[in-house]
């Protein structure tokens, strides 16, 4: 079948608490790996970028898959920016055989790093880091994963065959070490229209990235700076890239186009909802002389919702606005650090009638459906994902005077435009799913108490 859908989450396993070897969702592990299996005689090539690498399974699988003539290339982020804290044992899910001692992501991803930088052996495998930071404020916080984050943040594969092509996006990093949550993934196979320009990402990808074994271990904020290259804006499949000129800000504007187009219905899901009401500091951008506050794609949803368009929004996060806080005391949510936006949004959100609102802390899948198109995306719906500048320079930084930034600010990100009934069908049965879930809240209730299903 051209599309094929998968899903996951925490009542697959038999603590939800648990931390297993096959990583955050090895449910999604296995259907990656049964992908490859299956064709595995026709693959040439495969091509995996993946925000974080520690999965000792995945490596060991691809090592195999290396080694019967297949060429694999891996891009990830540098060893720099894994989770030093919090060290917890980790289970087998096929032994039951728990570990002796206990781990971070950082310990995990360690080994495999240090032995594909020592190997000399591993013929047809390759590791890339890609080492962008990207940075707006001079007052962000320091972050457990490394002092300034690194914007590859998508988790998908371009896989070559002899004849054709298979596509693979997850909302899943399969990370050991990551907590299972509600994810999905979508293998696209031999499709026209999206290949192109996800083959050429690749590309640019690789030639801006480090192989491991190049790579120098102390931070470089020189590398944030990249020659920009043309991309062609598709319908089927866009992505975001510091290389890609203007890429986020053209991003928000593309999801707008199609929000503002509903006829219907709007259903926004992801880990994070605040793109909306936000600034846009032209002083960082070569080209752009204003400074503006927009509106983002979330205020084009409530635009619609006030035109009649039904809305339904899920997400992890959630803060809610100091008016309503005897209403929810009784609650607990997984809540943002910078709170404002997410604020803002919920504030219009309850005041309409059109729009209704969940919360789960396990959701970590992002997609927008609208009508019977489905926006499958590697992003969350915030500010960051959405702005684009391409001259930010940060002498010193409030909370790390040591550190100082100048480059390019773009996260790395791709959605998938698909209009196949069956995958649209099978993600209105994912949030049929959440929404009665009894970890899911209604934090909307028009004027009533937040209810449970």
């Amino acid at each position: 079948m051209p599309f094929q859908s998968y899903f996951d989450e925490p009542k697959n396993y038999k603590d939800r608490f648990g931390f297993y070897d096959q990583g955050g969702s090895p449910l999604l592990l296995q259907k990656f790996i049964d992908t490859i299996e299956e064709q595995k005689n026709d693959i040439e090539e495969i091509t995996i970028s993946w925000y974080l690498y520690n999965n000792q399974h995945l490596h060991d699988y691809l090592k195999e898959v290396a080694t019967s003539g297949i060429t694999v290339n891996v891009i990830t982020i540098p060893l720099e920016g894994y989770d030093h804290s919090n060290p917890k044992v980790i289970e087998n899910l096929i032994t039951g055989e728990k570990s002796s001692t206990s781990f971070t992501k950082y310990n995990l991803a360690r080994k495999i790093y240090g032995e594909m930088y020592r190997s000399t052996s591993h013929k047809n495998f390759n590791l890339y880091v890609f080492p962008h930071l990207y940075v707006r404020s001079a007052r962000v916080k320091k972050f457990s994963r490394g002092s300034l984050p690194y914007s590859l943040h998508i988790k998908s594969a371009y896989i070559k065959k002899k004849s054709g092509y298979i596509a693979l996006m997850s909302s899943s990093n399969l990370a050991v070490r990551d907590l299972v949550k509600n994810e999905s993934m979508i293998c696209i196979e031999d499709e026209p229209n999206y290949e192109e320009n996800i083959k050429a990402f690749y590309k640019n990808l690789i030639s801006n990235s480090i192989a491991i074994k190049d790579y120098k271990t102390s931070l470089n904020t020189t590398c944030n700076t990249y020659k920009k290259l043309e991309f062609n804006s598709s319908n089927s499949a866009f992505i975001t890239a510091p290389f890609y000129d203007n890429s986020a800000n053209i991003l928000e504007k593309i999801l707008s186009e199609y929000i503002v187009a509903a006829k219907e219905r709007i259903i926004v899901c992801a880990q994070h909802l605040a793109a909306f009401n936000y600034k846009f500091n032209a002083k960082h951008h070569a080209t752009i002389n204003k400074n503006e506050i927009r509106k983002g794609i979330l205020g084009d949803v409530i635009t619609m919702a006030k035109k009649g368009i039904q809305v339904t929004c899920l997400s992890q996060t959630f803060a809610p606005v100091t008016e309503d806080a005897a209403k929810f005391k009784e609650l607990k949510f997984r809540r943002p650090v910078n709170t404002y936006s997410f604020q803002q949004f919920y504030s219009q959100v309850k005041r309409s009638e059109n729009i209704e609102y969940y919360v789960n802390e396990h959701i970590h899948s992002k997609f927008i459906i609208i009508d019977n198109t489905l926006i499958y995306c590697s992003y969350n719906f915030t500010p960051t994902q959405f702005i684009y500048l391409d001259n930010v320079n940060i002498t010193q930084f409030t909370n790390m005077p040591e550190l100082n930034y100048s480059g390019i600010h773009c996260e790395v990100g791709m959605h998938l435009v698909i209009k196949d009934q069956n995958t649209i069908k099978a993600f209105e049965n994912n949030v049929v799913a959440i929404k009665h879930k009894k970890e899911t809240i209604q934090v909307t209730n028009f004027g009533g108490k937040p209810t449970r299903y």
